[in-house]
């Protein structure tokens, strides 16, 4: 029952905590700050299908995955297209989903250290009021959702390898899924999703779950993939946008991001009014005063020539020509992605928002406390925590090798949140747990019989 409570706890203080960001930095009265989700969006409801204009041409598009502009045209259908009232809701929303959240990692961090309930509980915390995943809330960006999925698929998967179900492993395809039509990119974390099956049922025991997990992947994305090929005429594989996404972080003028570093931004870094809104204000302005790196890349010729083409023919074409520029400076695409990297583990010295002293102290100190956590803990735990890891590393290799942004990197902070909650099991003694726990950590239905290997540290 103390348990339940301190969940309860948790959950409801990291809604309103999200509420109360909601309408004190009142980003909702920002005016363009939706974005390619958006004119999706607004397209959507004016009968036009999921279009936008993407590099000099207007149609039909596979520019983003389809579940956020659906999520986005549905606050736009209550509250007008773009307006005010729309972005309220729709990160009043967000903040019920930062509850979802706290559950994805109470739920994780019960899977991972069931016998040590501090771990999950300081988790909790950690992702309740890390000021980066309250933030992402009054954001119409695809951060805050990918995080909740990303924490949650490998709950799941953790869940799967205990107990074997057809119904968990079902449930945990049907996340990645989702995750995939998200965010494509952060279905990487499959790898760790089946490294924790695998754990808990052995090679031979996972082959049935994991036969299901890709049933319920593929007959979940087949339908987003089926209309690309309808759309552009071949096989999309949920986005196009794979090659433009390598040239901005690889063309000649690219720092490694989508940014352009813009002396113009210092001087709207300046709040024009006090307060906590006054800061995100200028964040904003100077966000927008960045702008995109097509903004200085591509000539109207340009346009011209990629809007002659098919989206998916558009992407190849800048991912040429970003191979073209690295050639011709042999050795500056391993700058990049040591820079790149550099900026997904501290800071994106291209991005505006990144220059906050309450961003910086409070990633650096999520950072440390992470490595720390993964370090110090127990050689049982951390053996535990390895999928998470595996996770969290190809997502990072991922973009330390194509493009790198500060939304990028939250949708593994829950996970840095666990690592480093999983500090206190050095001062935490395991829990004596009854038989029916015994049963859910998956030495169920005879599985104890000659499999030492399965039985967790408690028994």
């Amino acid at each position: 029952m103390s348990d339940r409570r301190i969940a309860w706890g948790l959950i409801i203080v990291a809604i309103v905590v999200r509420v109360a960001a909601v309408f004190v930095l009142q980003s909702h009265m920002v005016p363009h700050s939706t974005y390619e989700h958006g004119e999706i969006a607004e397209n959507l409801l004016a009968g036009r299908g999921f279009s936008v204009r993407f590099l000099g041409a207007d149609g039909p598009t596979s520019q983003q995955a389809p579940v956020y502009p659906w999520i986005v045209a549905g606050a736009y259908a209550i509250g007008g297209v773009e307006t005010p009232r729309s972005l309220l809701i729709l990160e009043l929303g967000q903040a019920a989903l930062g509850g979802l959240l706290v559950v994805a990692v109470l739920a994780l961090a019960r899977e991972v250290a069931p016998d040590r309930p501090w771990v999950g509980r300081l988790a909790g915390a950690i992702v309740a009021f890390h000021p980066t995943l309250v933030y992402s809330a009054t954001h119409v960006q695809v951060a805050l959702l990918a995080a909740t999925l990303v924490t949650a698929a490998l709950a799941f998967g953790y869940r799967t390898g205990r107990t074997g179900r057809d119904r968990d492993a079902l449930a945990t395809g049907g996340i990645l899924a989702l995750l995939g039509l998200t965010d494509p990119i952060l279905a990487l974390v499959v790898a760790g999703v089946g490294w924790a099956v695998v754990m808990g049922q052995g090679i031979r025991g996972a082959i049935r779950p994991l036969g299901l997990v890709g049933l319920a992947f593929a007959i979940g994305v087949a339908p987003w993939i089926m209309r690309n090929g309808k759309v552009h005429g071949e096989l999309v594989l949920i986005k196009s946008t794979f090659g433009y996404a390598f040239w901005q972080g690889n063309c000649t003028l690219s720092e490694g991001t989508d940014k352009v570093v813009r002396a113009s931004v210092e001087r709207a870094l300046k709040p024009m009014r006090g307060g906590l809104r006054g800061v995100n204000d200028s964040l904003w302005a100077a966000r927008h005063e960045a702008g995109y790196l097509d903004d200085v890349a591509l000539t109207a010729a340009d346009y011209r020539e990629l809007g002659a083409v098919s989206e998916p023919e558009r992407s190849r074409i800048l991912f040429r020509r970003a191979l073209v520029d690295l050639k011709g400076e042999p050795g500056r695409y391993a700058t990049l992605c040591l820079r790149r990297l550099r900026y997904f583990v501290f800071f994106d010295e291209t991005n505006p928002k990144t220059r906050s002293l309450i961003y910086r102290a409070s990633h650096l100190s999520l950072t440390v406390a992470a490595a720390l956590g993964l370090l110090l803990v127990p050689s049982d735990l951390r053996r535990r925590l390895g999928p998470t890891v595996v996770a969290a590393a190809l997502i990072a290799l991922f973009h330390t090798l194509t493009i790198v942004s500060v939304r990028f990197h939250i949708p593994i902070e829950p996970l840095l949140g666990l690592w480093a909650a999983a500090l206190v099991s050095r001062w935490e003694s395991p829990s004596t747990m009854p038989v029916d726990d015994l049963e859910r950590l998956g030495v169920e239905r005879g599985r104890l019989a000659g499999r030492s290997s399965l039985l967790h540290p408690v028994t």
